[in-house]
Formats: structure tokens, C-alpha cells, sequence
């Protein structure tokens, strides 16, 4: 079951803050990137595209590590503790788009590769803390 994310993470989230998420390799060692996030409620939303090693990982292991600062208050620190509840594609473009429009003030995302196929990744918050 998933827990409410507190008010400052939310506000954190919708700012231009730069998230580290980690997700378990196939040989059980962690992978961490650095990654555009945002949220719908208080579930936490990124995006990738198919094929790369968080997108394997996250199929194959659901569980993932976020680690988030505000952008005015890097000795304040989230740690979120979560599960990957769903993976889609059908608005994975409109996703990177609006990340790109938050986090560089374009319209489309620059970096789109030949075929690429944008996944938009869900994560429920099983546990949250704060460290200052």
C-alpha cells in the first residue's frame, strides 16, 4: 500500500529538481540515473525510453530508490523507497514533452532518437523520509 507523499516533496517534485533513481540490476547490484521527474498525486512520474538499462531493470524488478533535494535547499533531502506500478507508452511522448517544457522551456523534447519508443514510468511512494 502506498503512503502520501508530504507537501514540501510535492512542491519539490513540481519544481525543476533533478531526481536519482536506482533500480536493481540483473546481477542484484544498483543502477542509479539521474532523471527529469514530476508527479501525478502522490505518485511520482519519469520517463525513459525502451530499451535502456532502468527500463530493463524496472520490468524485471519493480523496486526503485529516489533520492530528490529542492532546488532552494540542497541540505533538505527526500528519500523515497517505491515500486514500479505501471509502464506505459501510449503517452510517453506527450510525458517527455512536458518534462522538457519544465526543465528546458521547449515545446518538444530535443533528444528524440529514430524510433525511439518513449515509456512513461509510474512509481508508488511505500515509504518516505526526510533528511536534513
Amino acid at each position: 500500500m502506498g503512503v502520501a507523499l508530504p507537501e514540501r516533496l510535492k512542491e519539490t517534485l513540481d519544481a525543476k529538481s533533478f531526481a536519482h533513481v536506482a533500480t536493481v540490476g540483473a546481477d542484484g547490484h544498483p543502477h542509479n540515473s539521474v532523471m527529469w521527474i514530476t508527479r501525478d498525486g502522490d505518485h511520482l512520474i519519469v520517463n525513459t525510453a525502451a530499451g535502456r538499462v532502468k527500463w530493463h531493470n524496472m520490468r524485471r524488478d519493480p523496486r526503485v530508490s529516489v533520492s530528490i533535494s529542492p532546488p532552494d535547499a540542497n541540505d533538505l533531502n527526500y528519500s523515497v523507497k517505491g515500486r514500479v506500478v505501471e509502464m506505459r507508452t501510449e503517452d510517453g511522448v506527450a510525458v517527455i514533452d512536458a518534462l522538457s517544457q519544465k526543465y528546458l522551456g521547449v515545446e518538444e523534447f530535443p533528444w528524440r532518437g529514430e524510433g525511439d519508443v518513449r515509456v512513461t514510468i509510474v512509481i508508488e511512494a511505500l515509504a518516505v523520509a526526510a533528511n536534513q
